[in-house]
């Protein structure tokens, strides 16, 4: 039965949950990210929540209000933080919580408030948990002041510049950066949540075209004339604020991202797609016949007005 309820929505991902499939493998990656999920879906119901949904390398779940929704996200940050990592990898996470009326159908639940929690966890840096104007308001004052305006920006569905606000959850004050108040720190509109580049042609992907095709063949959003490439040699899909990448060809698709060493080579498989990098069909990229596209990623694009 679908209606309409007040809920406080957050989204939890792992940070940099590439990294964990490329040096870990990708069973012991699975396991890590397996272990985070159980244990959101666990911490929940403590604070009357419920887990809706595993995203991959991340968890959605719904509370009554917004102060349970703030507890329970510092507290799954203040245990995964001072949980012992497993194979050696400590996990950090990055959190997203909006509050107010969101469409429940079943046992889901989406909306315009879905839509800001999962682009505020987007936009978190590792280890911090991000939250709206809606969210303080709803706040008693001693668990709205372990909250800090950091910037302003114009969300989806508004005509006004929104704060938005970081939740200081870490015990450890020392490891909190101040705000240079003498900044402006207003988050300026951008272009496009994906543009790929290959020549001159470049493409961009957004809600308006969630889905595109790369591969030899012409029909393909972007054409690779090799003959190591498959003629649909792999799909790039918007999944709310992820990008996926998914390879069905023969030869597989290699990805580096920038800032990290080596590239990951995707065979029959998928990965997201973060920052900037390269792609390659069929081809490593060291290979100087290879025809790399480039990807870049600005994650607050995609819930922006």
């Amino acid at each position: 039965m679908r209606e309409t309820r007040d809920f406080a929505v957050t989204f939890a991902d792992i940070a940099s949950s590439t990294r964990f499939y490329r040096e870990l493998g990708d069973e012991a990656a699975r396991e890590v990210t397996g272990a985070f999920c159980a244990h959101a879906e666990t911490l929940a119901p403590r604070f009357g929540g419920r887990l809706v949904k595993t995203l991959g390398d991340g968890v959605m779940c719904v509370f009554p209000d917004a102060e349970k929704a703030i507890l329970a996200m510092s507290a799954l940050h203040a245990e995964i933080s001072a949980a012992k990592p497993k194979h050696g990898m400590p996990l950090q996470l990055h959190t997203g919580i909006n509050a107010g009326p969101v469409i429940v159908d079943d046992e889901d639940v989406y909306g315009t408030i879905v839509n800001v929690a999962a682009y505020l966890a987007a936009t978190a840096r590792a280890e911090q948990i991000l939250t709206t104007e809606a969210v303080i308001a709803r706040l008693p004052p001693a668990t709205a002041a372990c909250a800090r305006a950091i910037y302003t920006t114009k969300l989806k569905g508004d005509e006004t510049e929104s704060l938005i606000y970081e939740v200081l959850w870490h015990p450890d004050r020392a490891a909190i950066t101040e705000i240079n108040l003498g900044r402006p720190r207003h988050i300026q509109g951008d272009e496009g949540a994906l543009l790929l580049t290959l020549g001159q042609a470049s493409v961009r992907m957004d809600p308006s075209r969630p889905r595109l095709t790369l591969g030899r063949d012409g029909a393909n959003a972007l054409a690779v004339d090799d003959s190591l490439t498959s003629r649909s040699h792999a799909t790039i899909e918007l999944d709310e604020v992820r990008f996926r990448l998914i390879d069905h060809s023969v030869n597989g698709t290699y990805v580096s991202f920038d800032g990290s060493p080596g590239e990951l080579l995707v065979l029959r498989g998928e990965t997201l797609l973060h920052g900037a990098g390269r792609i390659s069909l069929g081809r490593s990229l060291a290979d100087p016949r290879a025809q790399p596209i480039r990807f870049e990623r600005d994650q607050r694009a995609l819930f922006r007005v």
